[in-house]
Formats: C-alpha cells, sequence, structure tokens
C-alpha cells in the first residue's frame, strides 16, 4: 500500500477546509456538515502533505485508487517490438534521472574536458589536464612549445643567422683593416663594442626559441635587455662625444675632457653596467623558472613559458628606452654638424629607424599576447631588425669604402685638439681623439 495511504489510515483525526473527517469502523469517510448532520462520503480527494504532486482518493469501498503505467506491447512480424523508457547512454555521456521516475532518464553528453566519475556523474580534469580515451580518468597534457623545426622557429632563426654571419663579416673586415684612417676614426673601441652587442641581438633568437628552462629563462632576461643596453650605450657615448667636440669647435673653447678612446670606453662600460645591476636585480627578486599555462578557451592546449609576466619583461627594457631616446636626441642635435663628424648623420638613421620599428613592435607584442608562437616570432624578428639597422646605417658605408674605394680610405683633413679648428677636404669622418 502506498506509504501516503498509510499515513492516512492511521490519522484519526484530520482538519481540512474547517470540516472535521472521521474514519468509520466500515472505512468510509464521514462528514459532519453546519446542520450537525453527517453524511457519508464514498469517495474524498486527500493531500496529507501539501505541495505533493500527487492527490490519494479512495473508491466507494474506502480503498485506495490504484495508479498504473501502460505499455502496448504490439506483435511486428515475428518479434514483439521491444519498448523501453530509455536508451542506453553513450560512453561519454551520464545519465540524468527524470523527477519522480527511477527507470527513466535523459543522457546528457560530457564536456570534452569532463571525465565519468559514475554513470550519473561528470567532473572536470582541471586546468592542464584530459579525460582519457574510456573517460575513466585524466591524465597530464603534453607540454606544447616552439620547437626548432616549426615553420614559427626556420624563419626567425634564418634571419638571426644570416645577420650573425654579416656581423662576423663586419668583424672580419674591421680587423684586418685596424690601422686603416677609416677604422681609427670610426672609434674602433666603440665599434667592437656596438658589434658586440649587435651579434649579442641575433643569439637572443636562438634563446626564445629553445625549450624554456630555468636557465633559458635567464639568459633570456638577461640577454634581452643587455643586448641593447650594449648597443645603445655605445652609439650614446658616440654621439654625445661627437655633440661635445662639435659644441667646442662652436664655442672655440679648449679640448672638452673624456673624449680619449679609454675614457669612452669606461664611459660606455659604466652604462651597461647599469642594465646588468637591475636585471640582476630582478633575477634575484623573481627566481627564472617556468610553468604550465592554459587559456581557458583552449583548455586542450598546455604552454610551456618562463614564469614572468609579459608586462614584466618590457618594464625590464626601461632604461634601454632611455638610451634610445637619448640617442635620438643626440643624433637630431648633431645633424647639421660638418662634414668632419659626418657619421652623426650615419647615427641619426639608424636611432629614427629603431624608433620607428620598436613603436610598431610594442602594439603587436600585446596584441598577440594569446598566441605565442606569434608573439615570440615577432619578438625575434623585431631584434635582429633592429641589429641590421646598425649594420646597415653605421657598418655598411664603411665596409664598402673599405672594400671597394680603397682610394678613400686616407687622411684628409687634421683635428688640431688645443683649439679644435677643422680644416681639409674629401671624403671624412668624425673622430673624437683624433689627430692624424
Amino acid at each position: 500500500m502506498p506509504h501516503d495511504v498509510v499515513s492516512f489510515l492511521d490519522m484519526q483525526l484530520y482538519a481540512f477546509d474547517r470540516k472535521l473527517l472521521f474514519l468509520a469502523p466500515n472505512r468510509y469517510l464521514v462528514d459532519q456538515t453546519s446542520d450537525g448532520n453527517w453524511v457519508k462520503t464514498p469517495e474524498a480527494p486527500f493531500n496529507p502533505n501539501k505541495g505533493a504532486d500527487s492527490i490519494v482518493k479512495f473508491d466507494t469501498f474506502g480503498d485506495g485508487m490504484g495508479r498504473y503505467n501502460v505499455f502496448n506491447f504490439q506483435y511486428v512480424g515475428d518479434k514483439y517490438s521491444y519498448l523501453k523508457c530509455s536508451d542506453p547512454c553513450a560512453p561519454n555521456e551520464m545519465k540524468n534521472m527524470q523527477p519522480g521516475d527511477v527507470c527513466c532518464w535523459i543522457c546528457i553528453p560530457c564536456e570534452p574536458y569532463e571525465y565519468l566519475a559514475d554513470e550519473f556523474t561528470c567532473m572536470d580534469c582541471g586546468l592542464g589536464q584530459w579525460p582519457t580515451a574510456d573517460l575513466s580518468g585524466c591524465f597530464d597534457l603534453p607540454e606544447d612549445y616552439i620547437k626548432w623545426q616549426d615553420a614559427w622557429a626556420v624563419g626567425p632563426v634564418t634571419i638571426a643567422c644570416l645577420g650573425f654571419m654579416c656581423t662576423c663579416m663586419v668583424v672580419t673586415v674591421f680587423i684586418k683593416h685596424n690601422n686603416t684612417p677609416l677604422v681609427k676614426a670610426s672609434g674602433r673601441e666603440l665599434c667592437y663594442i656596438l658589434l658586440f652587442g649587435v651579434g649579442l641581438s641575433y643569439c637572443m633568437t636562438f634563446f626564445f626559441i629553445s625549450k624554456p628552462s630555468p636557465v633559458i629563462c635567464a639568459l633570456r632576461r638577461l640577454g634581452l635587455g643587455t643586448s641593447f643596453a650594449v648597443c645603445y650605450s655605445a652609439l650614446l657615448t658616440k654621439t654625445n662625444c661627437i655633440a661635445r667636440v662639435f659644441d667646442g669647435v662652436k664655442n672655440g673653447v679648449q679640448r672638452p675632457k673624456f673624449i680619449s678612446p679609454s675614457s669612452q670606453v669606461f664611459i660606455c662600460l659604466g652604462l651597461i653596467l647599469v642594465q646588468i645591476v637591475v636585471v640582476s636585480v630582478w633575477l634575484i627578486l623573481e627566481v627564472p623558472g617556468t610553468r604550465r599555462y592554459t587559456l581557458p578557451e583552449k583548455r586542450e592546449t598546455v604552454i610551456l613559458k618562463c614564469n614572468v609576466k609579459d608586462s614584466s619583461m618590457l618594464i625590464s627594457l626601461t632604461y634601454d628606452v632611455v638610451l634610445v631616446i637619448l640617442c635620438t636626441v643626440y643624433a637630431f642635435k648633431t645633424r647639421k654638424c660638418p662634414e668632419n663628424f659626418n657619421e652623426a648623420k650615419f647615427i641619426g638613421f639608424t636611432m629614427y629607424t629603431t624608433c620607428i620599428i620598436w613603436l610598431a613592435f610594442l602594439p603587436i607584442f600585446y596584441v598577440t599576447s594569446s598566441d605565442y608562437r606569434v608573439q615570440t616570432t615577432t619578438m625575434c624578428i623585431s631584434v635582429s631588425l633592429s641589429g641590421f639597422v646598425v649594420l646597415g646605417c653605421l657598418f655598411a658605408p664603411k665596409v664598402h669604402i673599405i672594400l671597394f674605394q680603397p682610394q678613400k680610405n686616407v687622411v684628409t683633413h687634421r683635428l688640431h685638439l688645443n683649439r679644435f679648428s677643422v680644416s681639409g677636404t674629401g671624403t671624412t669622418y668624425s673622430q673624437c681623439k683624433y689627430g692624424t
């Protein structure tokens, strides 16, 4: 007998709509009306639990009304048709039982990143994991990173190799013609420092393409800012020297201080040391390492990255930006130098082009933050382009004269150090020490 009917039969007194209902010995319900008469009620609705979905009814004999599920089995051909409440769920589906029925369910597919904890529950594997083929558990997703054979790596590596070979060629030419007037007038010491910085910038591509590890991450953070600091510290020292010498020529003052080759080298190394100290402190405060990174919209991919934010990487270049700005200001200031100091014009072209490259790079770097391949490739190409700008604007004209116009690689002027009076004709080059 249903539980709700048993509960009703156990009751001896029940208040319902201000009427008293009594259970008669013959199981009929009787109702006392307002005039005091008792009226037999052969069938009465009863709901012992308000809010329940079902209503209990009794027939004329006081028995509860039955409830039935009616199934119609039909004979089709030589078999009976098979009738069932619910189809079995697929391996990637869970059962959602229907209210009030323990035999029927709805099959609901699990999400791609969920596994079946039981036949009624789909569970999230969590970021960095994926369900097994049979959905019985989860496994760690393999780490994704740029590999050397990827198309995203081939382009930047090719460009970097080409740039590094060009740098080596320029160094070879300068060493071979180290004592010629043009190389001397260019400031050999600063040129070699500058070429070292350019070569280091090309090496950064190999660090950014390599699989992230604590060592690689440390080299990335140390090398990127330092390579630029080496380049632009040398250029800043050059332009500052030219500006001071040019001002001395115009004003007729005595020889400026700290324009000897050794002084310029120490100034340049001091500027580079600032960047090294800043990066070293950064490495101590934020120890290099790797992390597994997963985008919520691409949960099937786990990216292996260095544990440093993109914003932190760019902030570390703040000092380099200051050097670039100062170089550009000095290059613009000395743009009208006399022919004796015409290297300032080439430095100006270098700095203007560098500014354009990095102004274009920064928005691309942030916009592509969701795709590490595009972001890394953009970074590598931008760094390499900065190196090509230095080689093309500063060293290509010198190498061309050394190799193909040796007749111009002669002393054609004398720079008097006492009053900086400049004389001479022909092709000339800036000097900051610099007698004949």
